[in-house]
């Protein structure tokens, strides 16, 4: 994957290299930290055990001097345990999970202060941005050396026929990310993005908790019952009555990140066109002086 990541980026920086007006687009790539909040993370402040890590690409595209167009692909994991927690209930609970994430996002940048020209470069420009994305999860935990998907099991009663259980969670999702980040010029051409961002979703089970306990003899009478069971809980080994609550549905879940990306954005180029008068604007016999491109990424 990373692989061909890089030799698409080499294509298309000897592409742009060889075009003219090609200087609003850029691409870039990156990585970072990343951890969840949900009902396996009750701190403000996550614990360093719950940080885990991202790799991002994509391309750019600068609408206005103000505002910049992305489109992103993110590749990692979060996690989360109980055995971390700062709840009493929580930690007694004693539940984890793991899950890989992709997401693939297009959102709007909205760059702060003043906007420099070309005579006056800035170096530094804050930003903001939001927009939104499609992503896609799957919780799974460690039993006896073995890791075991979470959805198919059920383990709030998702396959237990009638009883008002909910349905199974998909694990295709909608995000909107909103965030905060800086751009810091390197050269012309290159630039680095530090940014954090929050990305709320539309579920309340990137961990498998969110509601009640299922009834034990109706969990165990599922396909899957017997597995679902032992998974459902760790509550010192006595499963709770039905009924009782094991997360807290009123507020979905969401994953965050915390990165850095290097972008690159060719200089406008200066073909060897042909002026009015049919001359060459790059020959010996132009008559104006050729102007220095400039990168739009810093005007």
């Amino acid at each position: 994957m990373i692989k061909r990541i890089l030799i698409c980026f080499v294509l298309f920086v000897l592409f742009t290299q060889s075009m003219s007006g090609q200087s609003r687009f850029g691409i870039f790539a990156g990585g970072g930290a990343t951890w969840y909040y949900g009902d396996m993370n009750d701190r403000v402040l996550t614990h360093p055990r719950l940080f885990r890590s991202y790799f991002n690409a994509g391309l750019l595209y600068q609408i206005s001097p103000r505002f910049d167009v992305v489109g992103t692909y993110v590749n990692g994991k979060i996690t989360g345990a109980d055995s971390l927690a700062i709840q009493e209930f929580n930690n007694k609970r004693n539940l984890h999970f793991t899950s890989k994430i992709w997401e693939a996002s297009l959102r709007l940048d909205y760059k702060l202060g003043a906007i420099a020209n070309r005579k006056n470069r800035r170096k530094v420009i804050p930003y903001i941005f939001a927009g939104f994305g499609y992503f896609h999860h799957n919780p799974q935990a460690e039993i006896g050396g073995a890791t075991v998907d979470l959805q198919p099991l059920g383990t709030e009663g998702q396959y237990i026929n009638g009883g008002g259980y909910p349905k199974p969670y998909k694990l295709y999702q909608l995000s909107v990310p909103i965030g905060i980040g800086v751009e810091v010029a390197i050269t012309r051409a290159f630039a680095l993005r530090v940014e954090i961002s929050n990305h709320f979703s539309f579920t309340d089970y990137l961990d498998d908790v969110s509601g009640d306990y299922a009834d034990s003899a109706k969990l165990v009478a599922t396909q899957n019952g017997a597995l679902a069971f032992e998974m459902a809980s760790n509550l010192s080994r006595n499963y709770p009555d039905e009924g009782f609550g094991r997360g807290n549905p009123k507020n979905n879940d969401t994953f965050m990140l915390f990165g850095a990306s290097l972008i690159y954005r060719p200089a406008i180029g200066n073909g060897g066109g042909s002026n009015k008068n049919g001359r060459g604007t790059g020959g010996h016999g132009a008559r104006k002086k050729k102007k220095k491109g400039s990168c739009p990424a810093f005007d």
